[in-house]
């Protein structure tokens, strides 16, 4: 099983809006990537250091050539939808699902 990860980088000044992004572009991005997301906020660390990522989605894909023949339909839709909820360039990976 392969899988998509967004993540979203905490930095100095950064700015997420969870209500929009849950409500919003999640519902969005189900319709046009299919399959289901998992989102994640990241919480301080055991000492009170700030997350590494405010947040961290993630999507089951059958096969990266799937996942980029339906971004390529609608990919440009959610790419502009990220303004309404962040100020934060996101990082996208692939990974293979070991256990």
């Amino acid at each position: 099983m392969l899988r998509c990860t967004v993540l979203y980088p905490n930095a100095a000044g950064a700015k997420f809006d969870f209500d929009y992004y849950l409500k919003k572009h999640i519902p969005l991005a189900n319709e046009i990537l299919g399959g289901q997301f998992e989102v994640s906020k990241g919480l301080p660390g055991p000492g009170g250091e700030p997350p590494a990522y405010l947040c961290l989605a993630t999507i089951k894909i059958s096969s990266p050539a799937d996942f980029a023949a339906r971004n390529q339909k609608r990919g440009a839709e959610l790419a502009a939808d990220i303004a309404n909820y962040t100020n934060i360039t996101p990082t996208i990976q692939m990974e293979e699902i070991l256990t």
